[in-house]
C-alpha cells in the first residue's frame, strides 16, 4: 500500500513517523524547506517514548504526480485550499483519503473536492510540536489514532484502513478502526472546542482559569454548550467520553493549552474559524446557549483583524522605506 502524508509538523510528522518505523511504503509531501531539513537530517523524533531519527522520503508538490492508495492530510485547517490543490495530482480513482484535521467542517469540503467515495474520516490525540530545529517534540505522553469510514465512503477503502491500523499495531500508538468514526470526530471537536475557546479568552492554561473565581463554571458552561451542539447534530459524546473531558477540565494543576493559544500569542494564524467559531454557529443554530463560545470567537476574531491591520501596515511601511 502506497501511503502519501500532506505535511511532515507535528501531526504528519510524528504519525508519518511511527508508520515508517512500522515499514510502511511511505512518502511525505512537503514544501521545499522543509524537504531540505528532511534531506539533510532525517526526520528526528523527540518523544517520552525514545527518541529516534529516520531517513524518509519527501517530495514537494511538483514531484507529486503519482497516485497513492491512502492520503493522509495533517495541515492545519486555514491551509486546506492549499492542501486540496497539492494532494489532487496523487489522487487516483481509487485513493482513500483520510484527514486528521481538528473539528468537522472540513468533510464536507473534502467530499465536494473528491467524491464522498474517496474520502474517510480520522482523529488524532496527541500534544506535539515542530520545534525551531525541525524536530517534532512530543510533549506529553500518550498517542492515539482512530479513524473509520463514513456512509459515503467506498466499500474498497475498508481494506486499506485495516491495513493502515496493522501498520500502526507495530508501533507504540494506540490506534482503533472505528464503525462511528463521526461521533469520535465530535467527542474531540467538543472538547477541544472548549479547551481552545477557554484558554484563548482567559490567555492562560487550564490550571490558571480554574484558579479563578468563576473559572469552573465559565469551563462547565463552555463544555455543556460544546456538547449540545454534538446532541443535536446526532453525535452526543460517550458517557466516559464526556468524563474524561470533564476531568481534564477540573483539574487545577494542569498546565494544558489547547496549539491555538500558543499560535494566538505567536501573533499567527489559528484554526479559530474551524474549531471555536464553527462550533459557535452549530450550536446557534441548533438552539443551543452557546454560552462563552461568543466571547471566544469574538476575542479570536479581534486578534486575526488586528494581525491582518498590523501586517498590512507593516507591509506598506516597508514598501515606502525602499
Amino acid at each position: 500500500m502506497k501511503i502519501l502524508v500532506l505535511g511532515a509538523g507535528a501531526i504528519g510528522g510524528y504519525f508519518g513517523a511511527r508508520l515508517v518505523q512500522a515499514g510502511a511504503d511511505l512518502r511525505f509531501l512537503v514544501r521545499e524547506r522543509r524537504r531540505a531539513q528532511l534531506d539533510a537530517g532525517g526526520l528526528v523524533v523527540r518523544s517520552p517514548h525514545g527518541d529516534f531519527t529516520l531517513r524518509v522520503r519527501a517530495l514537494t508538490r511538483a514531484q507529486a504526480t503519482e497516485p497513492a492508495d491512502l492520503v493522509l492530510l495533517a495541515c492545519k485547517a486555514y491551509d486546506l485550499d492549499a492542501a486540496i490543490d497539492a494532494v489532487a495530482p496523487a489522487m487516483g480513482a481509487t485513493t482513500t483519503l483520510l484527514p486528521l484535521l481538528n473539528g468537522v467542517a472540513h468533510i464536507e469540503r473534502l467530499q465536494a473536492a473528491f467524491g464522498a467515495e474517496r474520502v474517510a474520516a480520522g482523529s488524532c490525540h496527541i500534544p506535539a510540536t515542530l520545534d525551531a530545529a525541525g524536530e517534532v517534540v512530543q510533549l506529553g505522553s500518550f498517542h492515539r489514532i482512530v479513524f473509520g469510514r463514513l456512509p459515503g465512503t467506498a466499500p474498497a477503502a475498508a481494506a486499506r484502513l485495516e491495513a493502515l491500523r496493522a501498520l500502526f499495531a507495530r508501533t507504540p500508538v494506540q490506534v482503533q478502526l472505528l464503525d462511528d468514526v463521526m461521533r469520535a470526530l465530535w467527542e474531540k471537536f467538543a472538547g477541544l472546542a472548549t479547551l481552545a475557546a477557554m484558554n484563548c479568552l482567559m490567555r492562560g492554561a487550564v490550571a490558571d482559569i480554574l484558579a479563578a473565581d468563576d473559572g469552573a463554571a465559565l469551563f462547565a458552561e463552555t463544555y455543556a454548550a460544546c456538547e449540545g451542539a454534538a446532541r443535536a447534530a446526532g453525535h452526543a459524546p460517550r458517557a466516559d467520553e464526556m468524563a474524561r473531558f470533564q476531568a481534564l477540565f477540573a483539574d487545577r494543576a494542569s498546565p494544558l493549552t489547547a496549539s491555538m493559544l500558543r499560535d494566538l500569542e505567536g501573533g499567527g494564524r489559528t484554526e479559530g474559524a474551524h474549531i471555536v467559531g464553527d462550533m459557535l454557529a452549530r450550536a446557534r443554530a441548533a438552539g443551543v446557549d452557546p454560552g462563552p463560545l461568543r466571547h471566544a470567537w469574538c476575542h479570536l476574531q479581534t486578534a486575526e483583524h488586528r494581525r491582518r491591520r498590523e501586517d498590512a501596515h507593516a507591509g506598506a511601511a516597508a514598501a515606502a522605506g525602499r
